[in-house]
């Protein structure tokens, strides 16, 4: 019989126990302890280690599986101790013949000092478990009126709680929170003239409440450490079981406990700011969702509305679809968040114009709280004031629970803008929340996947969805199809051809795994010479025509995008069934486009450039920002304390920021044509006024395009004091490049002459795009970039 211990003290990890005190599942510290049962006397003798358990390797194992498991909801310290005893009892680790584990939380009660949780395991599966297990809560420190001198009934006084559930097994419905909550509201709520009655009262209500858990036995403390100047505490305990309560009537709480555990959320303290004049300009930001109908269109109709009320829609965030809370049987939801200005409304007016939106001009219908919902719309934020009324709270009081608002939130609001009540940035607020893992009662996940909306495809099948965090999401193939007679590597190759040729050609790059066809009408090599409007229509509407009249069904499966940057073709194209604009132009060539991009909602790829294809070549020299109106971020949203550093040499830095800075003004002025953030698919541009070490750049520093963000103050007129600061950010922003066959690749592998012969060069820099998370790659030989993608996809994000 094993007489010896081996024991392991106070392994530090970071664990999600459950819910914290704020009802939220998040990282808490814990100490784990482990003590072992053995009979180490042949080591004793031979001073030979293998006779005995290493506890080195005990710790290691049990340090290592704690830090792989960060990040799980263990839901409960009774899950996390028989985990870890599982491993202490592992004969591969060398295990004892019985271990007692200790799991100590230290933060995950707000009124304790610790929590903890305490089991016997033995390796055997016939030896009865020798004891139970003990759920503690130590040190409860509470204000309770106690005592039988009247001098004492004057005030309350400091107790300090000490109790230890002995239950049969782990109950994660026994949940010590509110356990505590319950023993706090009861006790501070009611006085004692003695600390037996007290201890005999908080039993009681234990095993009244909670007593169905199989809590075996309730040993109570109860000390009072100020009754005695001279003395370090005085008290008394107890060990209770639920015949000590038979019969006695049921002490009444009114701990609002009935209420539906669903919708006990974490709820910010607010108070009203006690403003009462609204006169004046005013910013807010809106929430907006829908999971029934035709989601986007619902969005966009209601973002059209708030015109009506001369509320004007400065930008929005990408959309994102995610995942219903509360209530989980039912669609998902598309969700964002729009900045909106106005004059002179007060937070309670705009709430009941959104309201009017709702349900007057949108019919929506509601069931029931959290259900499905045609629209919805919320307002999250109201400049700075704080609001906390029987129909509005502002901030919104789940902001910052739910990733849905607080990811697209974070997306128009600068990386130093402080939550009114926490003071702690937005932002700060978001990592931390993309850091835990939900309650799955709640929600079944929190991650988004943001959607590129694309016309008569239905959420469930536009391929355009991208996880912008982990970045776990397929990459996508563009095929390059061109109609043109002098394009840099294939010019002529289709020019000519039969349109039920063409139709084939597209049909075998969708059988051979090309998402998107990319139909071109205008060669844009260095140098090229522009066809006429009418000559360009003439390369590509009859072959957009033709291939959405094609009845070959993986072909009706792709999209087509088309390769313009003239508003008049890129409207036909979309009229005739395209479902993509690709503007190499960025806007600069014909403004118009962004009307025509506005009026369709369609996808809009903005690719950087400089000049014409003439002059680009020379146009390769970027400078520093050194307007002091523009401040420029490097914002990822997992990690906000990340250092601005140049990710590569000063000059090349500048092209990278000059580039984002650029296409950041055409996407502003394009706001103001109405086009939405979550149509627009950002392309640096690589071989349009870059030099070879500018394109490898790109290639290798991509994801910067995911991450920068730019704030430009505009100077009011008449008030030079005063600034209209307007934020974007590329965050939630797709990225698509384009590196096949180009003439940098030619240069580095010096094959100069023949564009076809860069394939193996282009499928390098694929690679590595996707490592940086370029989500679309646009390619000439699209069976072979499709084996390299899917292999990428395979190594950097465990795809396969």
């Amino acid at each position: 019989m094993a007489i010896d211990k081996i024991f392991v003290k106070d392994i530090s990890a970071i664990a999600i126990t459950g819910k914290d005190a704020w009802n939220r599942p998040s990282p808490q510290p814990i100490n784990v302890s482990v003590s072992l049962n053995t009979d180490f006397h042949e080591a004793s003798v031979t001073d030979n280690l293998k006779y005995s358990i290493n506890y080195a390797v005990l710790t290691r194992k049990i340090s290592d599986y704690l830090r792989s498991h960060e990040h799980k909801n263990f839901k409960s310290l009774g899950n996390i101790a028989e985990a870890v005893s599982a491993i202490a009892l592992d004969e591969k680790n060398g295990g004892g013949e019985t271990a007692e584990v200790v799991v100590n939380s230290p933060k995950s009660e707000i009124r304790a000092e610790s929590v903890e949780y305490r089991l016997v395991r033995s390796k055997s599966s016939n030896e009865a478990q020798s004891s139970s297990d003990v759920y503690k809560i130590n040190k409860l420190r509470l204000l309770a009126i106690i005592g039988v001198f009247t001098f004492e009934r004057l005030q309350k006084q400091i107790v300090d709680l000490d109790l230890a559930f002995k239950i049969a097994k782990d109950d994660p419905s026994l949940d010590f929170h509110t356990i505590t909550a319950d023993i706090v509201n009861f006790v501070e709520t009611s006085n004692f003239k003695t600390v037996e009655a007290l201890v005999f009262k908080i039993g009681q209500l234990a095993f009244q409440k909670y007593g169905k858990f199989g809590i075996e036995s309730l040993d109570v403390t109860v000390a009072k450490p100020n009754a005695f100047s001279h003395v370090e505490g005085v008290g008394v305990s107890s060990t209770m079981k639920a015949s000590n309560f038979a019969n006695l009537p049921p002490i009444v709480v009114g701990s609002g406990d009935e209420a539906d555990s669903s919708q006990k959320q974490f709820n910010m303290p607010v108070e009203s700011d006690g403003v009462e004049n609204y006169n004046g300009p005013h910013t807010a930001f809106i929430a907006v969702g829908s999971n029934t109908g035709d989601q986007v269109a619902n969005i966009s109709k209601a973002l059209d509305l708030l015109k009506r009320y001369n509320i004007e829609v400065e930008s929005t965030s990408s959309l994102y679809v995610s995942k219903p809370m509360y209530h989980l049987e039912q669609p998902d939801f598309i969700n964002g968040v729009v900045k909106v200005k106005f004059s002179d409304h007060s937070p309670a007016q705009l709430l009941k114009f959104l309201k009017e939106i709702e349900y007057v001009h949108m019919s929506r219908e509601k069931e029931f709280d959290n259900g499905p919902r045609s629209i919805d719309l919320d307002i999250v934020v109201y400049d700075n004031v704080v609001i906390n009324t029987e129909d509005l709270t502002i901030p919104h009081k789940s902001v910052l629970e739910r990733t849905f608002v607080l990811q697209p939130l974070c997306e128009l609001v600068p990386p130093d803008q402080t939550h009114p009540i926490s003071a702690e940035t937005f932002h700060s607020h978001l990592e931390q929340l993309l850091g835990n893992s939900p309650d799955q009662s709640v929600q079944e996940d929190s991650k988004l996947l943001q959607i590129v909306p694309v016309a008569k495809r239905d959420p469930k099948s536009n391929i355009l969805k991208f996880d912008q965090i982990d970045f776990q999401s397929p990459t996508l193939v563009m095929g390059i199809l061109n109609m043109t007679p002098d394009s840099f590597s294939d010019g002529g190759k289709f020019l000519g051809q039969k349109l039920e040729q063409l139709v084939e050609e597209a049909a075998q790059m969708a059988r051979n795994g090309a998402q998107i066809i990319d139909i071109g009408g205008v060669s844009t090599r260095p140098g090229s010479v522009e066809p006429s409007e009418e000559e360009e229509l003439e390369r590509v509407l009859p072959l957009v025509k033709a291939i959405r009249a094609s009845g070959d069904a993986e072909l009706a499966q792709c999209l087509i995008s088309v390769d313009t940057y003239r508003a008049t073709v890129a409207e036909q194209c979309l009229e005739a069934g395209a479902d993509i604009i690709n503007d190499i132009s960025m806007g600069l060539y014909d403004e118009r486009i962004f009307d025509v991009v506005a009026k369709y909602g369609c996808p809009y790829i903005m690719n950087h450039t400089r000049g014409t294809s003439q002059t680009m070549s020379k146009l390769t020299k970027y400078e520093a920002n050194e307007n002091d109106d523009i401040v420029e971020f490097v914002v990822d949203p997992t990690n906000v304390d990340k250092k601005d550093v140049s990710p590569t040499t000063p000059h090349l830095n500048n092209m990278l920021n000059g580039v984002s800075r650029e296409l950041s003004v055409q996407i502003l002025k394009s706001f103001k044509h109405g086009v939405r953030k979550w149509q627009i698919i950002l392309d640096p541009g690589v071989g349009f006024a870059k030099n070879m070490e500018q394109n490898i750049a790109i290639v290798r520093n991509a994801s910067i395009f995911k991450q920068y963000s730019i704030q430009v103050n505009q100077r009011v007129k008449d008030s030079p004091d005063l600034a209209d600061s307007k934020y974007l950010s590329f965050n939630g922003m797709s990225v698509l490049v384009g590196t096949s066959r180009k003439r940098f690749l030619g240069t580095i592998t010096g094959k100069t002459e023949n564009a076809t012969d860069r394939m193996m060069a282009t499928a390098a820099t694929v690679t590595s795009c996707i490592e940086q998370h370029v989500d679309i790659v646009r390619v000439h030989d699209v069976p072979q970039m499709k084996d390299v993608v899917l292999t990428s996809d395979a190594i950097y994000k465990n795809l396969y």
